[in-house]
């Protein structure tokens, strides 16, 4: 099966050869690291097996294929660097967005580049010139091709933040005889969930070698004040700290009338509530505005609030992008889209690691992990209808619903990662 799949991609890679010289006019250098020409100009000083490595000198190379990634990552190469300050290590990326955000972040590293086409040629560029003393893949990156060189040259690797998820399972245990010696390669398969560990445990990974470690795209900033936040965000928006304030992001199509009409059933909108309303994509802005209106209810937009004046309407409508993450720590609750909508949900561990709970539809299969650890730590609640949410809201402003703060306390998913990495790679 392996054999088959080499054929494959070695025959895409010729047919594919005008195309990616076209690429190549457009986007030269992203193109040319793609396929590993000159690779001296960008990966880290030659670590080839002929070359003679300075003693205790040790370059990892760190995957992760697009920004979400890269920002697991950030927190990752973090928690080595407080075990080994002077540590030595490289990134790739898959995307254009990734690679924007990686070399914006990762000013310390070797090199900063694009993740090589998995086909021969480019991979035996890549290796003739650089060879890692160890690779980590962030979440599920796996191309056989690369395994395979990487075993042959036996350069242990380790997945962190792994996931694999019901969809995609199927695909891989079809190559499962072919796939279980290439994970060989990992000294070890670092999974977010049981449920992960599981999946990839099906598809050849050593069972000795899988753990569930937990997701650290939900690791609580242990850094940040979050009560000293919350002051700051409530006094810039002119909220009391007595007045609930109350978050809907990321909303889609149909959302904005269920949320609205619950907040008309609630006894506490709007005389003792303030609510922001974010949809997911601005360019609907206008649909929005009509949706308010409908409803016979006012609104001030986002950006016509004067820092620490109190809004004139009891709806701030958000008109800006990337003001989210700082202001759930100013909310007392949140409401997450995508979820009454059948469109499988967005990120409802973002208010919870501001210290918010979190209310959100049935519809999670794109954060199904995630939704059940809110519900089993008691962080949050899934709700059905308007009357569902008014209900909820009514509960939690009367304290008949109390949700559990997330625990600040211990090492974090990214620490333990780290010391693992560190361990298994010879750091």
């Amino acid at each position: 099966m392996l054999t088959l799949y080499k054929i494959i991609m070695n025959t895409v890679y010729a047919v594919m050869w005008p195309n990616f010289l076209l690429k190549g006019r457009k986007s030269r250098e992203e193109w040319s690291q793609r396929r590993v020409l000159h690779p001296e100009k960008y990966l880290p000083t030659i670590l080839s097996p002929d070359y003679e490595k300075p003693k205790g000198r040790t370059c990892l190379h760190f995957h992760a294929s697009s920004m979400g990634e890269v920002r697991v990552l950030e927190r990752l190469i973090k928690a080595i660097n407080e075990i080994c300050p002077d540590f030595h290590y490289c990134v790739s990326t898959y995307t254009r967005t990734g690679q924007g955000l990686a070399r914006e972040v990762f000013a310390g590293a070797d090199g900063v580049f694009y993740f090589p086409i998995d086909g021969y040629f480019p991979l035996r560029r890549f290796f003739k010139h650089f060879r890692p003393d160890g690779v980590v893949m962030v979440e599920t990156e796996i191309w056989p091709y690369w395994l395979d060189f990487c075993h042959r040259r036996d350069i242990p690797m380790v997945l962190a933040n792994g996931r694999l998820s019901a969809k995609s399972i199927g695909y891989y245990q079809t190559f499962r005889s072919a796939l279980r010696p290439l994970l060989g390669v990992y000294r070890k398969f670092i999974m977010q969930t049981e449920a992960d560990a599981e999946r990839i445990i099906s598809i050849g990974a050593d069972p000795g070698r899988t753990m569930a470690l937990g997701n650290i795209k939900y690791d609580l900033n242990q850094e940040v004040d979050i009560e000293a936040k919350r002051s700051e965000v409530r006094r810039q928006l002119g909220l009391p700290d007595d007045r609930l304030f109350m978050i809907a992001a990321s909303t889609r199509p149909g959302e904005e009338e269920i949320i609205l009409k619950a907040l008309g059933k609630t006894s506490v909108f709007p005389e003792n509530l303030s609510f922001l309303l974010a949809p997911r994509h601005l360019e609907r802005l206008d649909e929005v505005i009509e949706v308010i209106e409908s409803a016979g209810l006012t609104y001030v937009l986002h950006s016509d609030l004067k820092p620490g004046q109190s809004p004139e309407s009891p709806i701030v409508l958000m008109d800006k992008m990337g003001l989210l993450a700082e202001i759930f720590f100013g909310a007392d609750l949140a409401f997450v889209g995508g979820t009454l909508a059948d469109l499988g949900g967005h990120n409802i561990m973002e208010p919870v690691l501001a210290g918010v709970p979190v209310l959100f539809g049935p519809s999670v299969y794109n954060v199904a992990d995630a939704a059940e650890q809110v519900i089993q730590e008691k962080q949050g609640l899934m709700i059905h209808t308007a009357d569902d949410l008014a209900q909820a809201i009514d509960d939690f402003a009367g304290r008949a619903l109390i949700f559990q703060k997330p625990d600040h306390s211990g090492p974090s998913v990214a620490e333990r990662t780290a010391k693992i990495i560190v361990k298994e790679l010879g750091l």
